[in-house]
């Protein structure tokens, strides 16, 4: 912590009051949106693995969606500290994440099916929950055994998996195809899917810090501990179309323009620093 402190960088007020840090595609303009890698002049560059450079209390709420599964679970508690420290008394945070009690139902439920009835597509939306499950958490290459399985064509279960997944499953089976098109390379065969070959260990050693990979994963009540231990209240879970910040709706942060919700598998959670 010393460390962090020490190398902090100078503390500033957020242009806007309203701030998205690992924004990624998700922005608006009254917004004040925040990634490791700023991808526009709309973007400021803020690594959340550190202390955050704004000033206490000047801010009125903090959005991080997607973020949080990506930090080691010791550096939780600091981010949401930071997070904490940024608000001003009233002032609300929306934690949105994949939603570990929802995965592992469906998991379940997937399973009960496989075993109850044994049918092709059964089997196919039991490996896609196995995946769903696993696979951020212990792959080793970038897209993991998701890449592959949306390199395949026809991509199996592919209702039921965009169902589980939504915006980003679409939209990730849509770029591998026309990366796949412009290599002139030929779609895999499912039952390649899991013949991936092992990284070499310098070159997962390197992916491994790139971020990509989930660090932890939370249900409503893991999520709504750690926010109650570093000071919030009023701490609820919510969902895609429901928050406490006025005006969030309509930025459709976490919705398409339809008011769908963008990741479908998620958990959201809100609470009011007092």
């Amino acid at each position: 912590m010393i460390r962090l402190l020490a190398s902090r960088p100078a503390l500033r007020r957020p242009p806007r009051p309203l701030v998205n840090l690992g924004c990624g595609r998700r922005r608006h303009p009254d917004w004040t949106n925040c990634d490791l890698v700023p991808d526009g002049p709309d973007v400021f560059p803020v690594d959340v693995s550190r202390l955050l450079p704004f000033e206490h209390a000047s801010c009125d709420a903090v959005y991080a969606a997607h973020v949080l599964e990506h930090l080691a679970v010791a550096d939780a508690e600091r981010f949401v500290t930071e997070i904490h420290r940024l608000l001003r008394p009233g002032g609300i945070v929306r934690l949105v994440v994949p939603d570990l009690e929802g995965i592992a139902r469906a998991y379940l439920a997937s399973l009960d099916r496989a075993a109850a009835d044994r049918s092709d597509a059964s089997r196919w939306e039991h490996r896609w929950m196995t995946i769903e499950l696993l696979d951020q958490l212990v792959r080793d290459a970038s897209g993991g055994l998701m890449r592959r399985w949306w390199s395949c064509d026809p991509v199996p279960c592919r209702g039921f998996l965009t169902g589980r997944v939504g915006e980003e499953a679409a939209s990730g089976i849509a770029a591998v195809a026309a990366a796949r098109a412009s290599a002139g390379e030929a779609p895999l065969d499912p039952r390649a899917i899991f013949q991936a070959t092992t990284a070499e260990p310098r070159a997962a050693a390197r992916f491994a810090a790139s971020g990509e990979r989930h660090r932890w994963m939370y249900d409503r009540v893991s999520l709504a501990t750690l926010l109650e231990d570093v000071g919030f209240r009023e701490v609820r879970p919510m969902d895609a179309l429901t928050s406490r910040i006025a005006g969030f709706t309509a930025a459709c942060l976490d919705t398409d323009s339809a008011s769908r919700p963008r990741k479908p598998d998620s958990l959201y959670v809100e609470g009011v620093k007092p």
